[in-house]
């Protein structure tokens, strides 16, 4: 039987889903209270202090150098990948459910199987936008951080520049979230090419005051996990994202997800 570790990303004590995979991780541990029920990520071979600009990247990083699995991912204590969702093809990239959805028995498939007939990686539906991805990230973040980002790549990893480039003006979506499910040969691959080109970034740029775009790595790798697949010719399987929350909510029906996304995608391809 394989060893599947599932990462549970979470920075304060709350409910999770019940399941023998999932493995609760406290982000950020070195600086807060230790959460005695959670794998602090401030043990070992850690980067639990740059928790602030690196976000989950630091219980990413945490699980790569101090444990080990047949299968890992990755999911957040608010996301989580929804295997029961119907025509998973035709759905939003995430959508909402009530809070008592944890209290719930947690289903996943047969993982070994369908990373060994269906796919190589299990990531998140794209979210598509009317303009590239490249875009899409100018307009909501810092565009010499961007900048910053292909000459890393340039410089160090010149064999993934065209799958970048591609990305970047080509492509009007890509995975986010920094979910994912996979054999660890392509955890410990994606893992040993991102931290390089991160902390090569960080050396480089400067960093924002400002909270939001201080998270700079995570939004960075959001991309890069696309560029990877992309790179490696990775089988993708998307599945989308389910997140239990108390608030009122309204998910947009599959028809109207897919009326957004080819309108986007229309506005895209005649831009």
């Amino acid at each position: 039987m394989a060893n599947i570790k599932i990462m549970v990303c979470a920075h304060k004590n709350v409910a999770l889903p019940k399941h023998e995979y999932f493995f609760p991780i406290q982000a950020g541990a070195a600086q807060h209270d230790i959460i005695p029920e959670y794998h602090a990520d401030n043990t070992g071979d850690n980067i639990s202090s740059k928790n602030p600009h690196f976000c989950e990247l630091t219980c990413h990083y945490w699980m790569w150098k101090n444990e080990k699995a047949d299968i890992v991912g990755l999911n957040h204590y608010r996301r989580y990948f929804n295997f029961e969702r119907r025509w998973p093809m035709f759905s939003p990239d995430r959508s909402f459910t009530t809070i008592d959805y944890i209290d719930k028995p947690y289903i996943f498939p047969d993982l070994e199987k369908m990373l060994d007939t269906e796919c190589d990686i299990i990531l998140p539906p794209k979210r598509h936008y009317p303009y590239s991805v490249g875009t899409q990230y100018k307009v909501f973040h810092l565009v010499n951080d961007l900048n910053i980002l292909r000459d890393v790549i340039s410089d160090l990893s010149p064999d993934y520049l065209p799958a970048f480039d591609h990305l970047m003006n080509n492509e009007n979506g890509y995975s986010g979230y920094n979910m994912f499910i996979t054999r660890w040969k392509h955890f410990d691959g994606y893992s040993e090419w991102m931290f390089k080109i991160l902390f090569e970034v960080e050396r480089r740029v400067k960093l924002s005051p400002y909270p939001d775009q201080a998270r700079i790595f995570g939004y960075m790798s959001e991309r890069l996990i696309n560029v990877y697949c992309m790179r490696q010719n990775l089988r993708v399987k998307y599945v989308p994202v389910i997140m239990p929350i108390e608030d009122k909510f309204v998910n947009p029906s599959n028809l109207r997800y897919c009326y957004w996304k080819f309108r986007n995608s229309l506005a895209f391809n005649i831009s």
